[in-house]
């Protein structure tokens, strides 16, 4: 049989060649566009920014639950699980903590623990070496207002690039006792995701206003930067195959919104391709 036509292809994911378009608060009868990021740690685009986020994240977390010690060990995660267990039974609560691993170039492994529980160092030498995990443990105190600067040291430049290299992919590179919460649930903001590259939506969209551009690694050496977002009246091309009532009917309470974000652009809500 002779094939009369050819199928469509998907466009496939890629970092920045998608958008997320949306009503945005407080402002009636204006659409946001943003460009949707993979925000992975292993794209050097999205690297910079999210670690700069998840910095800043930490030490807010640390200072909320008073993290103010930190304990550098080579060891790896099953050990860390054991102790875990070893201090709740010590203190008789599960200790709050943040953990930001590294690998050396030697390839062992650390694993840097924020808690905010004193802890003898002589214990803690002892429980260390019960289950395993050697005979050096190093604990001291931080300064709760500089913990983005030690954790900097860490979530940086070639020293994140190596311990990913070692890392399986989707393997967390930090993590965090239950009690602690890095990213709350974000608010719907009847955003929806475009499988359009945001530059041809702002060319077909008019009367544009609040236009941002980001830079990025790899647009950097020509001196240029990404357009990352541009707020517009509503427009078809944002809209897809969307019904264009029910759309207006779901953001008249986003654009009736009295409070609106200093971004100016809303909860852009987690979007899979």
């Amino acid at each position: 049989m002779q094939q009369t036509g050819k199928m469509k292809r998907e466009k496939p994911f890629g970092c920045g060649n998608f958008s997320v378009v949306g009503p945005v608060k407080g402002k009636l009868g204006v659409f946001g566009t943003k460009a949707l990021f993979c925000k992975s740690y292993r794209c050097s685009r999205c690297r910079p920014p999210k670690l700069r986020d998840v910095r800043a994240r930490i030490s807010a977390a640390a200072e909320t639950h008073k993290l103010n010690r930190m304990r550098t060990d080579r060891y790896i995660r099953e050990c860390w699980r054991k102790m875990r267990v070893l201090l709740a039974r010590q203190f008789g609560k599960s200790l709050a903590f943040v953990g930001v691993l590294e690998f050396q170039k030697n390839g062992n492994a650390h694993l840097h623990i924020l808690v905010g529980q004193y802890i003898p160092q002589k214990w803690l030498s002892i429980a260390w070496q019960s289950i395993g995990g050697g005979r050096y443990v190093d604990i001291r105190f931080v300064d709760i207002h500089r913990v983005s600067a030690y954790l900097t040291v860490y979530l940086v430049g070639d020293k994140v690039v190596k311990t990913l290299e070692l890392l399986p992919k989707r393997a967390r590179i930090f993590t965090t006792s239950r009690s602690i919460v890095l990213y709350g649930k974000k608010d719907k903001s009847g955003w929806w995701m475009r499988r359009v590259d945001i530059g041809e939506l702002y060319d077909a969209a008019e009367n544009h206003s609040n236009v941002r551009s980001v830079p990025v690694d790899d647009l950097t050496p020509f001196g240029l930067e990404l357009l990352s977002y541009f707020e517009s009246p509503p427009f078809s091309a944002a809209l897809g195959n969307r019904d264009v009532i029910g759309m207006l009917r779901s953001a008249l309470p986003v654009w009736n919104h009295k409070k609106v974000s200093s971004e100016g652009s809303g909860e852009v809500p987690k979007t899979k391709p």
